[in-house]
């Protein structure tokens, strides 16, 4: 599989994207530990993975007719055809250990060990600052219904470990994107320049076929004035796409009035998200593959004891009811599992299958050792991932769950590699859902925040509901719905992976059907008191969310009057056919109406 990774060139530079055919490989172990420093040889070309286990051939060193040569201190060699790797697939090379003990110098210090890679980084580690957070209030509390029922108080206690125990909230920032910036600006304003990641400068962008069916997994660019790529990323299951600017770092490419985007060969010029969607249409017939490919990247350091085994569970009981939820839909899972430089291994990587089972396993056998300081190899884990994992380029869900109770380490170089991992993520549709345990702090709430926004995805946050673990961060939100964390993550799948048929069933009920151009109030007059209706107090925001929950548009000023049966009626912008929903908070309450738009 190519990859092509967008990156920030410099603070005067644009981005550029590199179109060279390569061929990427990667060397791992038998137990899927990636290898760092093994040597590979083809032909007259002699290099070394790199310490992800990865090695990259550009066009010219090398022809489908050669063998690769890999070997390491400690593994027997082995001779790789290439055959057609590297069309569609990276090249997997996997190194039978030989008992010997193995030492690895190039570049780093090394440390003796049997039958593993021990590596330890040179880079400085910097420390953490904390503070404390008040919560933002006056915003509403948005979830999508049907899925799983909200919890409240202390769980019973049980000490047998299965799924359904472990508790969470979900922050979904797209949906209450109204708050974002007086987190970035205020409570959270500390900690922006440690990551330098920087989701405001917001793009969304709408493709349907001309009879309104989302078209999902097309390629959306933005561009400057220059028709320089400043991010890219594909349609979700809905036909959205975020673009963002400014993402990372201060690169400025162009006035910010001149930006355009472009979907296939249409180029329109670009409306911020305060402006509106961005919308594209295409004379296309209804489309869409039923591949939904489901990775898990977890945290396997010493400090995940608390909750690894209960993670375990609850990753094999939504693994083996995705396929069933989603109805039927070609689901293939893997896994990734990480620790940090200096411990027994950096990455351990099971590969996308439509066997279940297999990725089940490969969780099941991980255990929660080493560690030692509190970050941990975050981007190198997002690197496996992203690079070796064989994701789907036509699926129609493409979901990370990022499970960790630790940040990366803040030197440059680490941030730098994140940031090409978060750019990575976005050019593939990879949407990034990280699920946070016990011991992060609010500089990590906000970088996982952030990794959830700049990949289309959203944010849980483990609670101490279920009395499992160490004390839980409270996220800094409004409100916070609280759930079993598995029934999240199955819903968040069926979310993510939910497309109207060609014919524009949905098969839900209680549904207002919208065929028109207007958007109904989410409360009846039936709803209100006599002096209520009397005070004509209607509400004065309305806001229009998708089947995620992502806030789409927000509605503000004096409403139309409508019939007895709807206070008000607003004009509905061009949407892609879907279940949505209409919200607004009138006398102390949120209402909500579920509409279908087709």
């Amino acid at each position: 599989m190519m990859m092509t990774i967008i990156g920030i060139a410099s603070a005067s530079a644009c981005v550029h994207r590199d179109t060279l055919p390569q061929l990427t490989g990667f060397v791992m172990d038998s137990a899927k530990a990636l290898i760092p420093n093994a040597v590979v040889r083809v032909g007259k070309t002699r290099l070394h993975t790199s310490w992800d286990g990865r090695f990259i051939l550009k066009s010219g060193e090398y022809k489908r007719s050669d063998k690769l040569v890999v070997s390491c201190e400690g593994y027997e060699t082995q001779k790789v055809s290439i055959g057609d790797a590297g069309a569609n697939e990276p090249l997997m090379v996997v190194l039978k250990g030989n008992g010997k003990q193995q030492v690895h110098r190039e570049g780093l210090m090394s440390k003796r060990a049997l039958g593993g890679t021990v590596m330890y980084s040179t880079m400085a580690r910097e420390g953490y600052a904390t503070m404390d957070t008040e919560a933002v209030m006056d915003a509403s509390e948005v979830t999508t219904e049907g899925y799983s029922a909200p919890m409240s108080g202390k769980m019973e206690a049980n000490n047998a470990i299965s799924a359904g125990k472990l508790t969470a909230g979900e922050v979904n920032d797209f949906t209450k994107w109204h708050l974002w910036s007086g987190i970035l600006d205020g409570t959270h304003r500390q900690f922006v320049s440690a990551w330098n990641i920087t989701p405001r400068h917001r793009y969304t962008v709408q493709v349907t076929n001309k009879n309104g069916y989302p078209l999902v997994a097309r390629q959306v660019s933005l561009l400057d004035n220059s028709g320089n790529t400043l991010f890219q990323t594909v349609t979700d299951n809905t036909g959205k796409a975020e673009l963002w600017y400014q993402l990372t770092g201060k690169n400025l490419c162009g006035k910010h009035a001149d930006f355009q985007i472009r979907v296939d060969n249409q180029v329109s010029k670009a409306k911020d998200w305060s402006e509106g969607l961005n919308t594209f249409v295409f004379d296309e017939p209804c489309d869409h593959t039923d591949v939904v490919d489901v990775m898990f990247v977890f945290d396997a350091t010493g400090s995940m004891g608390d909750e690894l085994r209960y993670l375990q569970e609850e990753m094999k009981d939504v693994i083996a009811r995705a396929k069933q939820a989603t109805g039927g839909l070609n689901i293939r899972t893997g896994a990734v599992v990480y620790r940090d430089h200096g411990d027994d291994y950096l990455t351990r990587l099971s590969r996308l299958t439509e066997e279940v089972s297999s990725t089940q396993t490969f969780i099941a056998e991980q255990e929660a050792a080493c560690g030692g300081d509190f970050p941990e190899a975050v981007p190198e884990a997002l690197m496996a991932a992203l690079n070796g994992a064989g994701w789907e380029a036509d699926a129609r869900a493409r979901i990370a769950f990022l499970i960790l109770d630790a940040p990366c380490h803040r030197d440059s170089v680490t941030i730098a590699l994140l940031h090409d991992q978060l750019l990575n993520a976005a050019a593939q549709g990879v949407r990034i859902v990280p699920v946070v345990c016990s011991g992060v702090e609010e500089s990590g709430e906000l970088l996982m925040r952030s990794i959830a926004l700049a990949t289309n995805g959203t944010s849980f946050f483990l609670t101490d509901d279920s009395g499992i673990g160490n004390s839980h961060l409270k996220p800094t939100t409004d409100t916070i719905k609280v759930e079993h964390l598995n029934d999240m993550l199955v819903r968040t799948i069926v979310e993510f992976s939910t497309v109207p048929d060609c014919a524009g069933h949905w098969h839900m009920d209680e549904i207002d059907r919208i065929e028109g151009d207007f958007i109904p109030n989410p409360f009846e007059i039936s709803d209100l008191t006599e002096e209520e209706i009397a005070q004509k107090d209607s509400p004065s925001i309305l806001y229009l969310l998708d089947i995620t929950g992502k806030l789409i548009c927000v509605y503000e000023g004096s409403l139309e009057e409508a019939s007895d049966s709807q206070l008000a009626r607003l004009p509905l912008p061009m949407l892609s056919t879907g279940v949505y929903f209409v919200k607004a908070f009138y006398n102390g309450t949120w209402h909500t109406r579920k509409i279908l738009v087709h």
